[in-house]
């Protein structure tokens, strides 16, 4: 279980490691089941380098914000496009501790989170503030790989979320739409 999120991210990111990249087959997903953004406000939790945020961006055409508890993480990034005015926000936040008046926007229409659920510590929390951010009819985007879809050998099994993670994650929403990736699951929840 990991205590301090920015402890734990903040050495991994700064010794210059780097996580598994979006694919086209994710970015298709995403606008399957976003759609376009018309400039409507969008979320990206546990942000990383930033890929995602600037998919929801540049590509679907939300206004997006990417927060991660670890600051070289947001340090990668803003250099990523560094230059341009129309990029998307990033800040330093653990978006499951600090206060989310801090956020750009009081409401969000898309609020993802790529490969981050599997390491809140209290999800049912975590879930909580999500719901208060998301606006009726908006879209939590949700990416996890699924402990099942490993060998029990498999010493990245741990990495993976449980079936009752899953019943937590998918209760509560009056729309769950999940595709299979792989070890990877994507979710679309809505209220």
């Amino acid at each position: 279980m990991i205590t301090s999120p920015v402890d734990y991210w903040e050495p991994l990111w700064a010794s210059g490691r780097r996580y598994r990249q979006i694919t086209d087959t994710e970015t298709q997903l995403l606008a399957d089941h976003l759609g376009p953004g018309h400039g409507r406000p969008a979320l990206d939790v546990g942000s990383g380098d930033g890929a995602l945020a600037r998919h929801l961006h540049h590509q679907l055409g939300y206004q997006t914000t990417g927060v991660d508890c670890a600051p070289s993480a947001i340090t990668v990034a803003m250099d990523a496009a560094p230059g341009s005015s129309d990029q998307p926000r990033f800040q330093v936040m653990d978006f499951a501790a600090d206060d989310l008046s801090e956020l750009s926007n009081p409401a969000y229409a898309v609020i993802t989170c790529r490969l981050v659920f599997r390491f809140i510590t209290d999800k049912t929390v975590f879930l909580d503030r999500v719901r208060r951010l998301l606006v009726p009819g908006g879209t939590f985007w949700v990416v996890t790989e699924l402990a099942d879809r490993r060998a029990a050998d498999d010493p990245l099994k741990s990495l993976g979320i449980t079936a009752p993670d899953v019943e937590l994650l998918t209760a509560r929403w009056s729309t769950v739409a999940a595709v299979d990736l792989d070890q990877l699951a994507c979710f679309a929840l809505r209220p």
